[in-house]
């Protein structure tokens, strides 16, 4: 745990550090909870509990005893927790942070609230800001937990420990048995054949004093460190530093300290390794932190860069090998997942859903989809209507709607299936508004051209998720227009209309008008540009302009390479200078521009503003 306490100045965790890591003996007496008892503390917990159905059930730890037991909890880690980090403020950072976990851990609030008035918690916070809130709270659960595990009224060091699961789930005052032969916890650094722990074995192993500690420390290190890592999933999102960085890596580290340990004690020390063994408290207590260590580093998984390191696929590689598995088979008498992508006990178990489908909102023709997420083998989905099987595309674990009509409102579920039994999941209910108004638009509403000219349009919908349309020249003998909205002008001039019709619906149509005008004259030239910053003037040969001797119209249109930025200039001799008279400066390289102009002298330049390659410049000038 060093480097997790580099942002931390405070000087109360001088004193507290190597205590609240697993700290010496004599220093226990610091570390209990002075303040209450602990039923007064249990009550405590109780009266500031979440109210939720699923927080009150708790951890259904019989199910054990009917080999079919998956490990979850009632958590939410996507739920919506914005308006409480808008609202924050340094006076009520408990009040947020219990808010937080009431929608996304239910079982971090009873902790974090039942633990709120010990004298140490507040010094594992950083309450000057929502995000050092969240960056802190891994330390600070992962430490309290300790003070939960170590209070005098629960242990007497290395003959007994204790575990704060949930607020219902409790394994209080279990029995070590270490008088009957245990062992100091640093006889299982010879099983370690990898560095993925390396900075955890220096302190824990390695350390004089800490290398001592019995099962008594590997217990409370294992429940600490799987407190601390749902504590920062929960607020992963918000965590910019390294407060949290390691909590994977502690999870799975110590949960491999307990695997050595036990196999230390079975080849080294049997006698007390069969006393351990004889215990189904223990052995329950094994099981459920295996189960639970595989559970939340798969819901922590979206936040894996920020909450742990590069180790973390060689720990869950140690955690996964076989002959640390076969310990754990050994010792609790069940079969156990071979990959960390389970929770659940074993071939054996009935599914268990630990994310439930949620309640969608949705206008006519948006797409919706419901989705679950269950543990256990050999899953089969059903998704329901009102209680009713649906047909097509219901069988996985999502179910999704392309274009959702007002007959698909209703409330949907669906039902987990395995050879061992079958679960059903909330019901969520799907709303469906009436469609908003589809609007189309088409941008330049007009141009003019020359003859065999061009211009990019194109078209803008709204009041629909489905934004395609289709294109059309309405007159006969009008010109061509693409798919993607390119329009070339024919050789006769006169007056054309293009039109696009919107997807979502073909009776919302918009215009635009192409004026070719053909008394001018037009000529044509190509050339290129180089690259961003290039240019070029038409004409290009002496005397470098042109000259007009009537007042008239002058168009242009430039037709540049794609992923290019060409913009197109007119210049005019004011009799002193030359300047811009005319301008197009979009985005693309399809430029065009028309200029009623007196007579005199002019000349276009094309320029890059991005890119480059070749072009096309039309124009005609009055006559």
């Amino acid at each position: 745990m060093r480097h997790i306490f580099k942002q931390w100045t405070l000087s109360l965790l001088a004193a507290l550090a190597l205590s609240a890591c697993g700290g010496g003996q004599d220093r226990r007496p610091e570390l209990a909870m002075k303040a209450e008892s602990a039923p007064m503390r249990k009550a405590q917990a109780a009266a500031a509990s979440p109210t939720t159905a699923a927080a009150q059930q708790g951890i259904a730890l019989g199910d054990i005893d009917k080999g079919s037991f998956c490990y979850s909890e009632p958590i939410n880690f996507s739920a919506d927790v914005s308006d409480l980090k808008a609202s924050y403020q340094a006076n009520n950072w408990l009040q947020t942070i219990t808010g937080v976990y009431g929608r996304r851990w239910p079982s971090g609030k009873a902790l974090a609230t039942a633990q709120a008035n010990d004298q140490y918690f507040k010094g594992f916070v950083d309450t000057s800001s929502f995000n050092k809130l969240a960056e802190s709270l891994m330390v600070a659960i992962h430490e309290e937990t300790h003070m939960w595990d170590l209070a005098a009224e629960r242990t007497q060091w290395n003959n007994y420990s204790s575990s704060w699961i949930d607020e219902q789930t409790q394994f209080l005052k279990f029995n070590l048995y270490d008088s009957d032969g245990g062992f100091a916890r640093k006889e299982i650094l010879s099983l370690i054949t990898d560095d993925a722990s390396s900075e955890t074995d220096e302190v824990y192993l390695k350390n004089a004093q800490q290398g001592e500690y019995h099962l008594q420390g590997v217990t409370a290190e294992l429940n600490a460190s799987l407190m601390g890592l749902p504590a920062a999933a929960a607020v992963g999102e918000f965590i910019d530093g390294i407060g949290a960085s390691n909590s994977r890596d502690l999870a799975l580290t110590n949960t491999s300290y307990l695997q050595l340990y036990l196999r230390v004690a079975k080849s080294k020390h049997s006698a007390y390794y069969d006393k351990l063994k004889s215990d189904p408290t223990l052995r329950k207590w094994v099981l459920v932190q295996f189960l639970r260590n595989a559970y939340h580093i798969k819901q922590s998984e979206r936040w894996a860069a920020k909450l742990g390191s590069a180790k973390v696929p060689r720990l869950i590689a140690r955690v996964y090998a076989a002959e640390n598995l076969a310990i754990l088979e050994d010792f609790t008498g069940y079969t156990l997942p071979k990959t960390i992508d389970s929770a659940c006990m074993g071939a054996a178990g009935a599914p268990v859903i630990n994310s439930q489908p949620q309640n969608v909102v949705a206008s006519v023709g948006q797409s919706v989809s419901f989705s679950v997420q269950a543990s256990g083998t050999g899953l089969s989905y059903q998704w329901r209507k009102n209680g009713s099987n649906l047909g097509s595309n219901s069988s996985s674990a999502s179910y999704s709607i392309g274009a959702v009509q007002a007959s698909d409102a209703g409330s949907y579920n669906v039902l987990v299936s395995n050879s061992l039994g079958s679960t059903s999941s909330n019901a969520a209910s799907l709303t469906v508004n009436p469609a908003s108004e589809v609007r189309i638009s088409i941008t330049p509403a007009s141009v003019t051209l020359s003859p065999g000219g061009s211009q990019q349009f194109s078209a803008a919908v709204t009041g629909s998720s489905n934004t395609a349309v289709s294109w059309r020249v309405l007159d006969a003998g009008g010109g061509s227009i693409s798919s993607s909205g390119r329009y070339t002008a024919p050789q006769v001039a006169g007056s054309y209309r293009v039109q696009a019709s919107s997807a979502a619906d073909a009776s919302k149509t918009a215009q635009a008008t192409i004026t070719v005008s053909g008394g001018g004259g037009g000529s044509t030239v190509s050339g290129s540009l180089s690259a961003a910053g290039a240019s070029a003037t038409v004409p290009s040969g002496s005397p470098g302009y042109l000259r007009t001797t009537v007042q008239g119209l002058f168009n242009a249109q430039l037709s540049g390479p794609a992923n290019s930025d060409f913009d197109l200039y007119l210049y005019r001799w004011n009799g002193s200078s030359w300047a811009v008279v005319a301008k197009s400066e979009g985005p693309a390289s399809n430029e065009a521009l028309s200029y009623t102009g007196a007579a005199g002298f002019y000349y276009f330049q094309i320029k890059s503003y991005a890119g480059g390659g070749a072009y096309t410049l039309s124009y005609s000038t009055p006559k």
